[in-house]
């Protein structure tokens, strides 16, 4: 399928003069950060002050994630956070497939997405990668366009669907309102339901929104309702990671408590300039981006990929 952004994007890129232009243009509105999440308090960034990726191995986060997970589970009030460092996303799409495993989903949709995006500048082009899910609005317009109840914010931050209401005609205005197509609804369809052999794995039983559920045809109660990402809430409430996070081969996802003093999501966010177009659209989102290069090498705008 063409991607219309991605046209658009080349067609402003391609000559090298117009992109410099652009680029001038639109960075001149992003030198500091005045976005990100209420929770946080970043301070602004200088560009000449990027830090750069956290070098730290994978496991070594990995494991003060998921001790930080455990303390804060013992507070009982925990506000989880989602921090992505695009910078380190490589593209390989192993967090869609780990959402994909712990989450069944049918052909085609999934909780979980990874936008590329190639700008032909210069000699070479440049590819940029951003992975994508449910951003946990605590202003969510899913919500909205909905009888109240239907979609709910849990204390912990994390928005839920009550998928034996949200159905039909219901289900289909919550996905159209998601300004970023992070919503869909159950065609009933699996991988293997038209072959002689369907797949025990697409039938299996697995616990989403407070409920077990199967995709199993004809014993499935989730065709006509709408789905998203929430977290791997049941992971996280049973003391593990987001399926994404704990997969991730380089590191992208920082994800804990926004309220927890001294917390990785907190430490990695402080002098870092926040994508703020999330926060601009009125979304108070629970999933930030951080809007900075690699070292020594040019700024590309985040709005020079959202419009």
């Amino acid at each position: 399928m063409n991607d219309p952004n991605r046209e658009n994007i080349q067609e402003k890129a391609t000559p090298r003069r117009l992109f410099l232009q652009a680029l001038a243009a639109v960075g001149s509105g992003a030198a500091l950060a005045t976005g990100g999440m209420e929770l946080l308090d970043g301070t602004s960034a200088q560009a000449a002050e990027i830090p750069p990726p956290l070098t730290e191995p994978v496991g070594n986060l990995l494991v003060r994630m998921q001790r930080e997970l455990e303390q804060s589970l013992s507070t009982g009030r925990p506000q989880w956070l989602m921090v992505v460092d695009t910078r380190k996303c490589i593209g390989c799409d192993a967090c869609t497939i780990a959402c994909k495993a712990e989450n069944p989903t049918g052909p085609g949709v999934g909780f979980r997405r990874v936008i590329k995006r190639e700008l032909p500048v210069g000699p070479r082009p440049w590819v940029i990668f951003k992975p994508i899910n449910c951003l946990q609005c605590d202003d969510a317009p899913c919500a909205k366009a909905v009888p109240q109840g239907m979609i709910r914010k849990r204390p912990d931050g994390i928005v839920e669907f009550d998928s034996d209401r949200l159905r039909g005609a219901y289900a289909q205005a919550a996905m159209r309102a998601c300004p970023l197509n992070q919503i869909h609804v159950d065609d009933g369809k699996t991988y293997t339901y038209d072959t002689p052999q369907p797949q025990e794995y697409e039938e299996r039983l697995f616990f989403e929104n407070g409920k077990w559920q199967t995709r199993k045809p004809r014993a499935s109660q989730l065709p006509d309702s709408a789905r998203k990402c929430n977290f791997c809430s049941h992971l996280v409430e049973a003391g593990a990671l987001p399926a994404c996070v704990s997969t991730c081969i380089g590191g992208v996802m920082y994800f804990g408590d926004a309220n927890l003093r001294g917390s990785l999501v907190n430490e990695v966010t402080q002098g870092r300039r926040i994508f703020k177009h999330h926060n601009d659209m009125g979304l108070k989102p629970r999933v930030i981006y951080f809007e900075e290069s690699m070292p020594d090498t040019p700024h590309l705008d985040c709005n020079a990929c959202h419009y």
